[in-house]
């Protein structure tokens, strides 16, 4: 931070003031740096908290796709099953010897 950096006033509990001057010297700041750092890092965090709830609706859209496909998946099966079993009986009938006819032309 430079001198040239606006100058902002701001009133403070006595409370706040005084966790805010503990704070700065445990991380051997100036109060101004605290404040400033303090700032960045609320900043920082919507940034993350809005990533964090992009991602949370993406996996919301992801799962539905996922079932939409699995739901597919399952119908293709039915399809598959149904196409087996007409398979077999269209193989029975194949095989199963001709009846006699009774009106042969002679």
């Amino acid at each position: 931070m430079s001198d040239t950096d606006p100058h902002f006033n701001l009133r403070l509990p006595e409370e706040l003031k005084v966790k805010l001057m503990e704070a700065a010297r445990d991380n051997n700041r100036s109060a101004t740096a605290e404040i400033v750092a303090r700032l960045e890092e609320t900043f920082a965090n919507e940034d993350i908290v809005e990533a964090k709830a992009a991602r949370d609706a993406l996996m919301v859209e992801l799962g539905a796709v996922l079932q939409a496909g699995l739901s597919a998946a399952e119908d293709l099966n039915e399809v598959k099953n149904a196409l087996q079993e007409a398979q077999k009986v269209l193989n029975a009938k194949q095989a199963a010897p001709l009846p006699p006819e009774e009106n042969k032309p002679r």
